[in-house]
């Protein structure tokens, strides 16, 4: 193939590719003999640069085999075990006993009415926020995400505080009424919390295309007489409904994962969903054969969760509207008129609920001496803050072991994803979708199914060196890493998508290596990913529960197992004293996270 280029407007052609019939100048000659051997010189890189890629990708490969798909075919294995052969009696017993289904009943429903009542709050406050003239929009933008910040747990643990049987708000009401308004524990209290501590997921995720929407449709509708409700029920909600579906999947997949809401409000009623029922399954010793039926049980889920994964592919596929035109106005917003009020009151009621009560509750809890005390200055002290740095050994050692391990798989994380995103975006080579899909797995399963397939896999130790992870922190480490990985390596194949490899291949003919190349030019244009890739995994592994309170050992605990664990054993005021301290912790790190990406 001819390559050819122009020197002012003589036209230059590769020697012996020249078209008969051109005059050639001596500096046209000399242009066309650099452009040859620019053009050779890049084409002689690709080798070397592909030789150094595949060594770093496939020793990146047998990584992400050795924590991914391993542990991942150990479960499945184990699933089929029974007594040393391989059978379908675990399954089986599974089917004839009927908690397994009740407990299926429970994961559904809650699961199912948490989705749609999140789903529906979250896209009218998004629909508020966005399309209304409501007041103070920039304040309830950034004040509606809260409870996605906070752990779920801690959330179900402050809702204790205020409708347990003595907590504020029940005290309260049996003050008027001599009666209590509701006791929290239970399936009425686990939809309650999912709804509040989900509804920031459908939010966020259509808050965007509501902004966005081409308001020709709703004007038309308006012209032709449609009302404010209408108009939204008949124009604005079918053109965003693929959003709305993407929404209520999401929801629905994280809420049949979520271990720490059930665990807290449903333990005390012995009410097991499937997550709690597995990790109650790999606790109970004295049941033969627990960790290979918790493997049978754990595939209910995966399948669930696989399911749920097709299911959103599908209608981000086939469910596109086009919402964004280039000839169009912003959207007009709706004048809400009478109801603007009782709109402001309901955004500050749903604050009040959501962020001021909970955590209120968590704090003004950790100061009370003793449960059931009044709430007046003489029953208030700072000694369960004081036992917690001075008198729990145990505490201290969650902060540094929550901090080593969510430092340590954050910033391995983001080494790996370097290696990932420029083998996925850079060589392109078969197989990186099958790479991305193994990342993405130990995500998308709930995080007790990854938890008892690590179990499984490292129970036994290693070969060759012969050291087991189980009950070591490493154990910890590597669930860390392999459960958020995927955040990292979205976060940096994006950005290397959007960087062209011409700028690395100047740099290789100027005659830098590959390595200097990488280090100069490209990294320093994805540090901001890098960054949040290495936020996004440091702020969820700084609070893990679900596959910590399955993996830790002793003197290897985190902090939300000493939450939980604290819960469990009924140290109220420990509890709330350590939930109100993770709270503000992770509340400045989001804070601090947030400016640091913005400079």
């Amino acid at each position: 193939m001819a390559i050819s280029a122009h020197v002012g407007i003589t036209p230059v052609v590769v020697p012996g590719l020249a078209t008969p019939g051109l005059s050639w100048r001596r500096s046209d000659l000399v242009a066309q003999e650099a452009l040859v051997n620019r053009e050779t010189r890049r084409a002689n890189l690709v080798p070397a640069g592909r030789s150094l890629a595949y060594v770093g990708g496939g020793l990146i490969v047998l990584f992400v085999l050795g924590v991914v798909l391993y542990p991942s075919l150990v479960l499945i294995y184990n699933s089929f075990l029974t007594r040393g052969q391989l059978s379908l009696a675990n399954y089986a017993r599974l089917l004839s006993q009927p908690d397994t289904y009740e407990v299926l009943r429970n994961s559904l429903t809650v699961s199912l009415l948490g989705t749609g009542g999140a789903t529906a709050l979250g896209v009218f406050l998004a629909w508020l926020v966005a399309r209304s003239d409501v007041p103070f929009k920039a304040f309830w933008r950034a004040v509606l995400i809260v409870p996605y910040l906070i752990p779920p747990f801690i959330g179900a643990i402050a809702w204790v505080y205020l409708l347990g049987p003595v907590g504020f708000i029940n005290k309260f009401w049996m003050f008027l009424t001599g009666d209590r308004l509701l006791v929290i524990y239970g399936p009425v209290g686990i939809v309650l919390v999912m709804i509040l501590y989900g509804y920031p997921i459908a939010y966020l995720v259509t808050l965007g295309p509501f902004e966005k929407t081409n308001p020709a449709l709703e004007e038309a509708a308006r012209i032709s007489g449609a009302g404010t409700f209408r108009t939204f029920r008949d124009v604005t909600l079918p053109l965003i409904m693929p959003n709305v579906w993407a929404a209520g999947l999401l929801i629905f997949m994280s809420l049949m994962a979520n271990f720490g809401i059930p665990a807290v409000l449903g333990f005390p009623r012995r009410y097991f969903v499937l997550t709690t029922k597995i990790y109650a399954t790999v606790l109970n010793f004295d049941q033969a054969n627990n960790l290979q039926l918790a493997a049978a049980l754990s595939m209910v889920l995966v399948v669930l969760a696989l399911l749920g994964l097709q299911i959103q592919r599908l209608v981000l596929a086939r469910g596109r509207y086009a919402v964004i035109s280039g000839k169009v106005s912003q959207p007009q917003l709706v004048e809400l008129g009478a109801i603007r009020p009782l709109a402001l009151g309901f955004l500050a009621l749903l604050v009040l609920i959501t962020v001021v009560a909970p955590i209120a509750a968590i704090f003004l809890t950790s100061l009370i001496k003793a449960v059931g005390l009044p709430l007046v200055s003489s029953s208030l002290s700072l000694k369960h803050y004081s036992d917690l740095l001075f008198a729990v050994p145990k505490v201290r050692r969650a902060f540094l072991n929550s901090f080593l391990l969510a430092t340590g798989s954050a910033t391995i994380i983001a080494l790996l994803s370097i290696v990932i995103g420029y083998f996925l975006t850079r060589l392109r080579i078969r197989g990186g979708r099958l790479l991305e899909m193994l990342i993405i797995i130990p995500y998308a399963v709930p995080g007790t199914v990854v938890a008892l397939a690590m179990i499984l896999a490292f129970l036994q130790p290693l070969p060759l060196v012969n050291f087991s992870l189980y009950n070591t922190i490493w154990i910890l480490l590597i669930a860390y890493i392999a459960r958020f990985l995927t955040f990292g390596v979205r976060s940096t194949s994006a950005a290397l998508e959007q960087i062209h490899e011409s700028l690395e291949e100047e740099a290789r003919i100027s005659g830098a290596d590959l390595v200097r190349a990488i280090k100069d030019i490209t990294l320093p244009l994805i540090k901001p990913s890098i960054y949040a890739g290495w936020f996004l995994a440091f702020m969820p592994a700084l609070t893990e529960l679900t596959l910590s309170i399955l993996l830790y050992s002793v003197n290897n605990e985190t902090l939300g197992v000493v939450v939980f664990g604290l819960h469990q054993e009924g140290k109220v005021g420990l509890t709330a004293a350590l939930a109100f301290l993770v709270t503000i912790l992770v509340l400045g790190l989001n804070l601090a996270t947030h400016r640091k990406l913005e400079l």
